[in-house]
C-alpha cells in the first residue's frame, strides 16, 4: 500500500518532502507529534525521564526509518507503535525498581482550602491514584489497549494498527483489562 494523496493525509506531504531530502520536514513531524508520543511514553512508563528517553529514541528511530515508511498505517500510528515497544522495553528493564512518580503540580497544596471541597479533591486524588496503579499493574498488552482506548480515545481499528494485531485481539485485550481493573478496584 502506498501513501495516500496529499489531500487525504496531512502527513504524506511532509513524508514526501523528507524523502526528497528536506530535513526540515522531519522537524515539522516532530513538532506535530512530540506531545502525543511523550504522553504515550509517560503513561506506559510513569516516569518523566524514561518518557523523555523513549520520546527521543522514538523520533531517532523514525528519522532513520522514514525513508522506508510505506504508509500502510498512518504516521501517528507508526510513531505510537515505536513508542509503545520502546516503553515496554524500558518497563522490562526497570521491573521491580520503579515507583509511581507524581508531578509536584498534581500534589494537593498543604496550605490549600479546608473543608468539604478540599476533602472531595483529596478523595478524587486518592481514587485517581488507585486507578493509575491498577492500570499500571495490567499485563503490558492490556495496559497498552486501555491507554490507547481510554486516554487517547482511539478506535479499535487504530489500536490494532498501533499494536500490530487483529481488531478482535485488541477488543479482547480491552475486555480482559476492564475485568482485571474491576477486580483490582473492587
Amino acid at each position: 500500500m502506498s501513501l495516500p494523496a496529499h489531500g487525504t493525509d496531512p502527513d504524506s506531504r511532509l513524508i514526501e518532502r523528507f524523502k526528497a531530502g528536506d530535513r526540515e520536514a522531519f522537524d515539522r513531524i516532530v513538532d506535530r507529534y512530540r506531545r502525543d508520543v511523550y504522553r504515550i511514553a509517560y503513561r506506559m512508563t510513569a516516569n518523566h525521564e524514561d518518557a523523555d528517553d523513549v520520546s527521543q529514541e522514538t523520533f531517532l528511530r523514525a528519522y532513520k526509518a522514514l525513508d522506508s515508511f510505506r504508509g500502510d498505517a498512518s504516521l501517528k500510528t507508526w510513531l505510537f507503535r515505536i513508542a509503545m515497544n520502546l516503553s515496554i522495553n524500558v518497563g522490562r528493564a526497570r521491573a521491580g525498581h520503579r515507583t509511581e512518580e507524581r508531578d509536584l503540580d498534581d500534589m494537593p497544596d498543604p496550605r490549600g482550602a479546608e473543608g468539604p471541597a478540599a476533602e472531595g479533591r483529596l478523595i478524587l486524588d486518592e481514587e485517581a491514584t488507585r486507578v493509575r496503579g491498577a492500570v499500571a499493574s495490567l499485563p503490558p498488552r492490556q495496559k497498552q489497549v486501555v491507554l490507547l482506548r481510554m486516554y487517547e480515545e482511539m478506535p479499535f481499528q487504530e489500536i490494532s494498527e498501533v499494536l500490530d494485531c487483529p481488531v478482535g485481539t485488541a477488543k479482547a485485550n480491552f475486555f480482559h483489562a476492564m475485568n482485571n481493573l474491576r477486580k483490582a478496584l473492587a
